[in-house]
């Protein structure tokens, strides 16, 4: 029932989107405009994570390889910058693909929002 309705209510929001009013159109535009900053933002954040941890693994891999003492700390911070790069880098791509599809189409988005 309730995806009915919500269906029911995206269709008569895509079929009357010139009847809306000026405000609501408003609201869409701001809306939309917000994804479009935060994926822009989460696209920055994401690939700066993704060089740092990069730049990071091979900076401490190639040390370690270097270092002939037995007791270096070199393989401990690989792992460190592994363990907390990856999950970072996921967060952040997640983040990144949720707020393009609420840019695409942010009718639906605020739809959902409002019902949810």
């Amino acid at each position: 029932m309730k995806h009915e309705a919500e269906q029911e209510l995206l269709k008569t929001l895509n079929g009357q989107l010139n009847e809306l009013p000026a405000v609501a159109k408003t609201m869409v535009q701001q809306y939309q405009l917000s994804a479009i900053v935060l994926s822009i933002l989460c696209g920055v954040l994401f690939i700066a994570a993704l060089i740092g941890t990069i730049w990071l693994a091979l900076y401490f891999y190639k040390k370690k390889e270097v270092s002939n003492l037995y007791s270096n700390h070199y393989d401990d911070y690989l792992w460190y910058v592994l363990f907390g790069g990856i999950p970072l880098n996921i967060v952040l791509f997640v983040s990144l693909t949720i707020n393009i599809v609420h840019a695409c189409a942010p009718i639906a988005s605020i739809i959902k929002d409002l019902l949810n």
